[in-house]
């Protein structure tokens, strides 16, 4: 039989896709699997034919594997079945540089691990060490958030059941987001008081932290916390509470422990029998809170698993899936497709089981490429002077945000011996001394990792060798001209992602954000005030409130796996950086070309942006190009510019199109965010849209964006039409766009869509990426 073939990652999950070579080895054996299938079998061998297999299972009850032992490099072929049918064959290749993991049985797991309490993150015999080498500086920021937490009350009552959201979306995140905040805090209090006690022995600490988890333990987990019904609540349970429980475990009362292993045990119950019987993750389920329940489940099955039977059935499942898929927002080369702020919680959160695995069971999982590859796109793709974060929801500047990607990044700096991110590390600390913290007096938030690991690698940073960084598994990419200056920094950060627009992320194909000096000057419109809100489902989904082009003012399709774009052909040298952002498909309701061409003129630090628009048959569209902001645009109608200032830094646009076009100008939002989530980082936008008059089955659309800053001049442009050429100059330097007819100025002919003179040297973009002539 035949697979259904699907170019999205969810659609289609099968791993080790065909003729591709696995970063690491052994590598993880998933498909899709059939409707009732009663079990499944995976034969692996050197050879086409199978003929002597290496692996040749029966029996699977999942459709995903992951062997043991890794693989001698070389080629290899591979089948799945079911039901007395087969899939075809297919093919990858290990490489002798793939990162060697190799995961145990859950039963070596549990055997490794030590009989008594603590066992995540230290063992019994590691306290003594801890609290003699623990440096005052963190002793005494540990002591003092304790103290905060250890004034408060330690007793929370049984959330209320809450409306239903279809009814009424008010009055359900009135009931909802209290419950969620309120409890995640209580938990996160009794982590820092249990880590205090781990620290000092001070038994003061350990009481209040087992009264708070006796506390949250009285909750029915078949009531209003049940995971059906609020899946924050039941998650606040479970997200910090094994630790908590496994670090002061010798100071409960009997009375109190029999009340925690009943409730851990009911929830580790409800979260497997959720989480298994809807499917396997990473291969039919990609719901983004099952990528935290996979986590807090594990930690828990380790924690308890002497009092649950079940817990290494548990563990079982989730080795594959936790050491194998994981993860299922991303590809080896780090980027995070839902973005920063969603990555920051999940792959945190990762960190967690991660850690006890390496500290616990002698399993390195920071081996594995991503690890590296995520600090790599944080840095890039998250300048530590942000003022807006990146694409998909919250987009807020928060104490606790700023340091908690410090701690991220700084945990896979030092986990992975990278040594090449302490300077980012710094400076987002240091911007994180300058900004408010979400929960105003809350206790200063103590990182667990950091208390109780050894110091980060103290390294220069490396010299920045390029200014374009391409993340393309995930979509994202990177113009930076200086990652360790912002005064300096040009910026623009650019999304276009196989992961299409769903979950956490909207219709924005080809969308970007622009940085000078430090100031966002460009980024995407709207705000995270509720996910399915008014205001998100009918803004911020939408094409419409991105740096995006719309057709006829509709949008790309929204919500949909197959609303999808790539980045292809990135080029650079000594005078271009250049990419192409391909979203067809997510124009496909009436575009069969839909592509955005980037390229970055190194001499004037500006950037040359080219749509390419064809109509799908039997349909003719007007091309709007979309641009917002913080700030109010100008507009000059007879040059064809707009231009913003935000204090220091400014951005002037060229549209190279002197044929009828027009400007719109608005601001606002329609409809505006909700009243219920209000924050004082919600600052006012505006919006320019620059339309082509015509109705055309193909056009193709030239602006040129110059940014510039008080240590970086913006280019002075100047643009006009010859004949059917659009053109923009720059100096001596010359940018043509195919108006319609081919480019013909002076010497050049070309159909291509652009071509660039710089230099003495001239490019041309199309199909095929950057040609040098």
């Amino acid at each position: 039989m035949l697979e259904h073939r699907h170019p999205h990652p969810h659609i289609d999950p099968r791993q080790p896709r065909n003729d591709t070579e696995p970063a690491t080895n052994p590598p993880v054996f998933a498909w899709k699997p059939m409707d009732s299938a009663s079990g499944y079998s995976l034969t692996v061998a050197a050879d086409p034919d199978l003929a002597a297999p290496l692996i040749d299972l029966r029996g699977l009850t999942d459709p995903l594997w992951l062997p043991e032992a890794a693989l001698p490099p070389g080629d290899y072929y591979w089948r799945w079945g079911a039901d007395g049918k087969v899939s075809e064959v297919f093919r990858f290749r290990v490489t002798q540089t793939a990162a060697v993991v190799e995961v145990p049985p859950a039963a070596q797991w549990l055997a490794r691990l030590p009989s008594t309490h603590p066992r995540l993150y230290l063992r019994p015999e590691d306290i003594p060490g801890l609290r003699r080498s623990l440096s005052g500086g963190k002793r005494e920021r540990l002591q003092a958030a304790a103290e905060v937490v250890l004034a408060q009350e330690h007793q929370i009552a049984e959330p209320p059941f809450l409306p239903d959201r279809n009814l009424d979306y008010n009055a359900f995140f009135r009931a909802w987001s209290p419950v969620m905040w309120e409890s995640r805090q209580f938990v996160s209090g009794a982590q820092t008081l249990a880590l205090a006690y781990l620290a000092t022995g001070e038994a003061r600490y350990a009481r209040a932290a087992c009264e708070r988890m006796a506390s949250i333990s009285l909750w029915d987990p078949m009531g209003s916390s049940h995971l059906s019904h609020n899946d924050e609540a039941h998650m606040s349970v479970i997200w910090n509470g094994s630790k908590v429980c496994d670090w002061v475990w010798d100071q409960f009362s009997e009375q109190e422990l029999a009340l925690v292993i009943e409730q851990f045990r009911r929830r580790g119950q409800i979260t497997y029998e959720h989480m298994h019987g809807s499917g396997s993750y990473g291969v039919t389920r990609f719901d983004s809170h099952a990528g935290r329940e996979i986590v807090f489940l594990a930690l828990l099955a380790i924690v308890f698993h002497e009092h649950i039977p079940e817990a290494r059935q548990w563990l079982e499942w989730l080795r594959p899936v936790l050491c194998g898929i994981w993860p299922v927002w991303a590809g080896d080369d780090g980027a995070w497709a839902e973005g920063p702020s969603y990555g920051l919680a999940y792959v945190g959160i990762m960190t967690m089981f991660a850690t006890a695995l390496k500290r616990g069971v002698g399993v390195d999982l920071y081996r594995r490429p991503f690890w590296r590859g995520h600090a790599d796109w944080r840095q890039w793709c998250f300048p530590y002077y942000a003022e807006w974060m990146g694409f998909g929801d919250h987009s807020e500047r928060w104490k606790g945000t700023w340091e908690s990607n410090a701690d991220l990044v700084e945990l896979i700096d030092r986990e992975t011996g990278a040594g090449a991110f302490s300077g980012y590390v710094a400076a987002q600390r240091a911007v994180a001394e300058t900004l408010e913290d979400r929960f105003g007096d809350a206790a200063p938030r103590v990182d667990p990792q950091s208390l109780l690991a050894g110091p980060a690698p103290q390294a220069a940073a490396p010299r920045q060798s390029s200014v374009l960084r391409v993340f393309p598994a995930a979509g994202w990419a990177a113009f930076r001209t200086d990652l360790h200056d912002e005064s300096r920094d040009i910026a623009l950060i650019f999304r276009s992602s196989p992961f299409g627009a769903v979950s956490h992320s909207h219709a924005n194909q080809n969308d970007f954000i622009l940085h000078a000096g430090g100031r966002v000057l460009a980024m995407p419109s709207g705000y995270y005030d509720g996910y399915g809100s008014r205001h998100h489902t009918h803004w911020v989904w939408h094409t419409k409130s991105h740096n995006c082009v719309t057709l006829s003012d509709a949008g790309q399709i929204m919500r949909s796996h197959d609303s999808q774009g790539e980045i292809v052909n990135a080029f650079e040298d000594e005078r271009l950086a250049y990419l192409c952002g391909n979203a067809d498909a997510a124009y496909a309701d009436r575009a069969s070309r839909c592509r955005r061409h980037v390229a970055f003129l190194k001499p004037h630090n500006c950037f040359l942006m080219v749509d390419e628009f064809a109509a799908a048959p039997g349909i003719v569209s007007a091309l709007q190009w979309n641009i917002h902001s913080w700030n109010a645009f100008a507009v000059d109608e007879e040059a064809r510019s707009f231009f913003l200032v935000r204090e220091d830094s400014s951005l002037r646009g060229h549209f190279m199109q002197h044929t009828n076009a027009f400007f719109s100008l608005t601001d606002g939002w329609d409809p505006p965010p909700g009243t219920n989530k209000v924050s004082e980082q919600w600052y006012h936008q505006y919006h320019l849209r620059f339309t082509v008059t015509g109705l055309y089955s193909r056009c193709a659309l030239g602006v040129v964006l110059a940014p510039g800053c008080s240590a970086v001049p913006a280019a002075s442009v100047v643009t006009e039409r010859v004949e059917a050429t659009e053109v923009a100059r720059i100096g001596e330097d010359v940018l043509l766009v195919n108006g319609g007819g081919g480019i013909r100025y002076e010497t050049v002919r070309s159909e291509a869509p652009a071509a660039l003179l710089i230099g003495g040297h001239r490019y041309e973009i199309g199909d095929d990426g950057v040609r040098v002539v």
